[in-house]
Formats: structure tokens, C-alpha cells, sequence
């Protein structure tokens, strides 16, 4: 699907649940309830045991930008998307916004935001916390 000139994810009924937590201010990531490693993006069975007990668990919004690159193309210039580990554990690849690319190092401190982008995506975003929030976004609810 196409959303002005962002290509966004599909919402499934596998996926809906992280895709619409962003309305709580909260971010859901799937936990497999065997092993208790988190799996993202969502599948039917753990990638880690194999099992079939997931369950979609709420992550407080801070971590680590741990990579991050532009993202090259005419429709695209000026976009950011960066590797973020959240202090939970998972590991997300996520659009990086307001913040000046010389601003960005390894380590550096982040929070979730979300962009409401239709009544099925609520985008999550990282943003530097020394960053200010815009009205169209609000933060994750630590």
C-alpha cells in the first residue's frame, strides 16, 4: 500500500495488532510465550523454538540507534532509516526523523514516536530524544 510517497506495510490479521498499537501511544511486539524471545515482524511460529504460543507484548519506547543510513531515490531524499535496539531486547528497523543526519552516532538514545498514517497504521518512528515532538505524532507511553 501507498501512502503519499511512503510504501507502508501490509496490515494482516498476523499483523494488525503492532501495526495499530501506535493509537495507545504504546508499541506491541510479539513475544513467544515458550521461550520468551520477542520476533519481529510478527510470525505464526516462534523463529526460535518453533512454537506456536505468541502473544503481542507492550515495549516501553526508548533504545539505542545502533545503525542507520539515507535512503536514496528521488521520491525518498531526505529520509532516514535507522536499526534501533529497544532496551527490551528487540531489534527494529525504523524511519528516523527530525534530526540532523550529523547529529546521529552509534548509542545514541532514542524514543518511539508514531505516526498516524490511516485507521490501520500507526507508523513507529525513533527520534533522538533531544528532539522536540510535532503535533501530528505522539510519543510512546514509557
Amino acid at each position: 500500500m501507498v501512502h503519499g510517497r511512503r510504501v507502508l506495510p501490509e496490515s494482516t490479521e498476523l499483523t494488525a495488532a503492532h501495526w495499530t498499537s501506535g493509537a495507545s501511544g504504546r508499541l506491541l511486539v510479539q513475544r513467544c510465550l515458550q521461550c520468551r524471545r520477542w520476533s519481529f515482524p510478527p510470525v505464526p511460529n516462534c523463529r526460535h523454538c518453533w512454537s506456536g504460543r505468541l502473544e503481542f507484548e507492550p515495549v516501553g519506547g526508548k533504545g539505542a540507534l545502533t545503525s542507520w543510513a539515507g535512503v536514496p531515490g528521488p521520491r525518498t531524499a531526505g529520509r532516514l532509516v535507522g536499526i534501533v535496539d529497544l532496551v527490551e531486547g528487540p531489534r527494529l528497523m525504523l524511519g528516523v526523523v527530525e534530526c540532523d543526519p550529523d547529529d546521529l552516532r552509534v548509542g545514541a538514545p532514542v524514543r518511539l514516536v508514531f505516526e498516524n498514517v490511516d485507521d490501520r497504521i500507526w507508523l513507529p518512528l525513533a527520534e533522538l530524544e533531544e528532539s522536540d515532538l510535532f503535533e501530528d505524532r505522539i510519543e510512546a507511553v514509557s
